[in-house]
C-alpha cells in the first residue's frame, strides 16, 4: 500500500512540474527555472552531506567554476550549449577532487573552514583575472541553444532544466542504492566500523566530493545561461550559506527534499521582499525551527502524512 501511494505521489508531482508554467508570465518562468537550478545544487549536497557526512560551505566556488567554464567555452571557443554545460561540470569536478584532499585529514568545522577558504579563493581569482572573466564588468552569456535552435523564452528553458534535474535525481537514486553509495553511508554512520569491513575511506570521500562538485558545476553552467550575465558578486559566501540552509530545510536525505529546498530558496526572497534587512534574521529563525522540530527537513512532513495514511488504511482493513 505504501509503495502504491509513493508511486501515485511521484506521478502527481511530475504532472504538476510539467503543468506549472502554463498560465504564468515571463517572471514566473524565471522563478520556476531558478527552482530547478537550486534543486540541482541541493541534490549535490544530498550526496556530499546526506550520504557522505562531509560538511561544505564552499559550494559557491564550484557553482562559479561551472558557470564561468561553460560561459567561456561557449563564448570564446564556440562550443555548443550542451558541451559547454558538461565542461562546466567536469571543471568543477576536478576542483572537487582537490578540495576532497583536506577532507581526508580534517573533519567538522576544520573542513568547513577549508571549503570556505576555497570558495573565497575562487571568487577572488575570477574577479582579478579580468582579461578572461571580465572582472568587475562581468561576462555576457548567450541564450542556450539546442541543436541549432535558440531558446529565447524561459518557458522552454524550464523544461530543459526540469529534464536535467530529473536525470540527475535518477542518477542520485541509483548511486544511493549502489555498492559505492551504501559504502559511503556506512562511512558516515561509523568510519571505524566501515573501514574494518574493508571500505576505503579516502576513495569514497573523493567520489562524494567529485560527484557533488560535478552536479553543482552543471547547475552553475545552467544558471549562467539563464541570467545572461555573470558577475563574481553572484558567487559570494552568502550564496554558499544559502545553499546549506536550502539543503537542510528541504531535507538532506531525499531527492524530493532537494526539490522542496530549491523551491524554498527561490521563493523565500519573493515572499520576504517587504522585510528587507530583516530577511537574514527570518532565514536564521526558519533554519533553527526546522532543525529543532523537523530535523528531516520539510519532506519529513510528507513522510509523516504518508505514514498516517498507511496506518489509517491498515486500521480500516
Amino acid at each position: 500500500m505504501s509503495l502504491d501511494i509513493r508511486r501515485i505521489g511521484v506521478a502527481l508531482v511530475l504532472l504538476i512540474l510539467v503543468g506549472l508554467p502554463f498560465g504564468l508570465g515571463n517572471y514566473g518562468y524565471y522563478i520556476l527555472a531558478t527552482i530547478m537550478i537550486y534543486s540541482i545544487v541541493s541534490l549535490s549536497l544530498n550526496v556530499l552531506i546526506g550520504m557522505g557526512g562531509q560538511i561544505s560551505i564552499g559550494h559557491a566556488g564550484f557553482w562559479a567554476l561551472g558557470a564561468y567554464a561553460s560561459a567561456l567555452s561557449v563564448v570564446k571557443l564556440g562550443f555548443p550549449f550542451l558541451l559547454g554545460v558538461t565542461l562546466g561540470g567536469i571543471v568543477a569536478a576536478l576542483f572537487g577532487a582537490l578540495v576532497a584532499l583536506p577532507a581526508l585529514r580534517v573533519q567538522g568545522h576544520y573542513l568547513a573552514i577549508a571549503t570556505l577558504g576555497f570558495a573565497l579563493f575562487i571568487q577572488q581569482v575570477l574577479f582579478e583575472w579580468e582579461w578572461l572573466t571580465g572582472g568587475r564588468q562581468g561576462l555576457f552569456v548567450p541564450r542556450p541553444a539546442l541543436f541549432g535552435v535558440e531558446l529565447q523564452s524561459d518557458f522552454s528553458y524550464y523544461y530543459v532544466l526540469l529534464a536535467t534535474f530529473l536525470l540527475l535525481a535518477w542518477i542520485t537514486g541509483n548511486f544511493a542504492k549502489s555498492h559505492t553509495g551504501r559504502s559511503l553511508m556506512a562511512l558516515r554512520m561509523s568510519t571505524i566500523a566501515a573501514e574494518s569491513c574493508g571500505i576505503a575511506r579516502a576513495r569514497h570521500i573523493i567520489i562524494a566530493f567529485v560527484m557533488s562538485a560535478f552536479f553543482t558545476g552543471i547547475s552553475g553552467a545552467l544558471y549562467g545561461h539563464l541570467l545572461g550575465h555573470l558577475s563574481t558578486e553572484t558567487f559570494s559566501l552568502a550564496v554558499s550559506l544559502s545553499f546549506l540552509t536550502m539543503a537542510v530545510i528541504g531535507g538532506l536525505h531525499s531527492r524530493a527534499g532537494a526539490l522542496l529546498g530549491g523551491a524554498y530558496l527561490a521563493l523565500a526572497p519573493e515572499i520576504l521582499r517587504e522585510f528587507k534587512d530583516a530577511q537574514m534574521v527570518i532565514y536564521g529563525i526558519t533554519l533553527i525551527l526546522c532543525v529543532q522540530f523537523l530535523p528531516g527537513g520539510l519532506i519529513s512532513l510528507v513522510e509523516k502524512i504518508e505514514r498516517a495514511v498507511w496506518r489509517t488504511s491498515d486500521g480500516a482493513s
